[in-house]
């Protein structure tokens, strides 16, 4: 069975790291268009740990652009009224960085390239380069 998840989109909020036990927790939302209609907008929230918390509270802020791969997770529990209730978010696994070097909202946090970061498309080289003859059919 697969659950993988790609979102491109802004971070919707400026961004506050927890310490839970030995591990660094971040969640944040994020807004991502619909490129099919103008105007709609979806929001996910996301959480990510350690390393790639860390590295989002560094480099990111309100407004970054960025593309996560993770997994949808889905957490079921009971709130103080006794209702079952249940909450999506995705897992992040990775993230890219897709804001330009010198493009930032907030001067105290530089944009970066992280060496964790990965764009799903391409290798640790660059694009990958496959020729037709390559290909299966």
């Amino acid at each position: 069975m697969m659950n993988l998840t790609i979102l491109t989109g802004r971070i919707t909020k400026d961004l506050e790291i927890k310490q839970a036990g030995q591990t660094q927790v971040l969640n944040f939302s994020l807004a991502v268009d619909n490129p099919f209609k103008k105007d709609d907008v979806s929001f996910f929230d996301i959480v990510a740990f350690g390393k790639t918390a860390e590295l989002l509270n560094n480099y990111c802020n309100k407004g970054s652009k960025i593309a996560v791969e993770g997994n949808l997770k889905q957490d079921r529990f009971t709130d103080k009224e006794g209702k079952n209730r249940s909450v999506v978010r995705v897992i992040a696994n990775r993230i890219e960085f897709l804001d330009s070097k010198g493009q930032s909202n907030n001067q105290d946090k530089p944009q970066g390239q992280s060496k964790q970061s990965s764009n799903p498309f391409n290798n640790a080289n660059g694009p990958i380069d496959i020729q037709d003859d390559d290909l299966p059919f």
